[in-house]
């Protein structure tokens, strides 16, 4: 590596990881005091276990702090280097703008790389181990107290299983209705929460009369529901976001044919996202190296943080929402998360390679 290049990721990395590390030191503060009765009344609680929730936290918003950070490097680094001169001096030695930028694509890279590890291999732990620590700990707090009042399955033959809780020593879901259709309702006390042999007890079938309204026309002490299918990944009965997936699980989940229907859309959505995020470190630099580099006498580098920072947020959100829009198949999944990044993509790297 030459002089000037290990100078270029010095100063680089110097500031990259000042910022990211400044960055989620505020947001751990934040988060802390807005806990601290939790973790003062907890007497078990020790620093090393607060250091590795902190950990697990900063493993769950790499995602945004990484481009982060390397928008507010890049942007340091290149209006330093060209106030000072040196990007000029270095251009006058003959080298091109392309090979000077190649650091700062390198620290990208690594950022894309860390996130695309991230999700496959520390973020799924990291949020199972995030939510048993505020279960555990922060029974004050609002997070220990969200719990679902319905449970939801969703059939492959498009109807929905519904139920209120599981009863551990019955082992079977409790205050449970089988929405075949619009038309048919099964409703019953207890259901075998062996997806194998679906019994269940005190059932009630109801269906929708002549006149629009429910109406029970049979009631069974127990009865077999052949005909309600359901895979074993259900026997769980614990519903895992599909956030909390890793890559891999999600492309098995998508390839699986125990997949219903309803669930397609969302892995689709949620695998996107996190193929794209990674790609935001290279889109922050093609968007403010063009502006950063440009001569001129009166530079104000305050604009370029200001609108690089909103721009981050900005895509950020929208693909947040993208992935709303693709989880209820109002668009889908494919051109929601990858429609804003390619046209956006394109537009950079249109500017990048004009102005540079």
């Amino acid at each position: 590596m030459k002089i000037w290049q290990r100078y270029f990721l010095k100063e680089l990395f110097k500031v990259f990881i000042f910022f990211l590390f400044a960055f989620f030191f505020l947001y751990a503060i934040l988060d802390y005091s807005m806990h601290m009765d939790d973790f003062f009344k907890d007497k078990h609680l020790q620093i090393g276990q607060l250091l590795h929730y902190y950990l697990q936290h900063f493993l769950k918003r790499a995602d945004f702090l990484l481009p982060l950070a390397a928008l507010i490097a890049s942007v340091k680094v290149l209006t330093h280097f060209n106030t000072s001169r040196q990007w000029m001096a270095l251009q006058v030695a003959g080298l091109r703008t392309g090979s000077l930028m190649k650091p700062f694509f390198y620290l990208a890279l690594l950022c894309a790389l860390f996130n695309f590890a991230n999700f496959q291999y520390f973020l799924p732990r990291a949020l199972s181990t995030i939510e048993s620590f505020d279960a555990e700990h922060f029974k004050h707090s609002h997070r220990a107290k969200q719990k679902e009042l319905i449970q939801i399955l969703h059939l492959r033959d498009n109807s929905k299983l519904l139920y209120q809780s599981y009863d551990a020593e019955k082992d079977a879901l409790f205050d449970v209705l089988w929405v075949r259709s619009p038309q048919e309702i099964w409703r019953m006390k207890y259901l075998n929460a062996n997806p194998g042999d679906p019994k269940a007890q005190y059932v009630d079938h109801l269906i929708v009369g002549r006149e629009g309204f429910l109406e029970k026309t049979e009631s069974f002490d127990t009865y077999a529901f052949p005909d309600l299918k359901w895979h074993p990944r259900m026997k769980n009965r614990v519903f895992i976001p599909f956030e909390n997936y890793s890559l891999k699980q999600l492309y098995t989940l998508l390839k699986s044919e125990k997949t219903t229907p309803f669930e397609i859309p969302k892995i689709q959505s949620h695998l996107y996202f996190k193929i794209a995020i990674p790609l935001l470190s290279f889109l922050v630099i093609l968007a403010v190296a063009p502006y950063c580099i440009v001569f001129s006498r009166h530079q104000n580098p305050f604009y370029i943080y200001a609108l690089g920072l909103f721009g981050l947020f900005a895509v950020y959100t929208i693909l947040d929402t993208s992935v709303i829009l693709g989880e209820h198949a109002v668009l889908s999944p494919l051109i929601a998360l990858f429609g804003p990044l390619l046209f956006l993509g394109t537009l950079f790297t249109y500017q990048y390679v004009r102005k540079t």
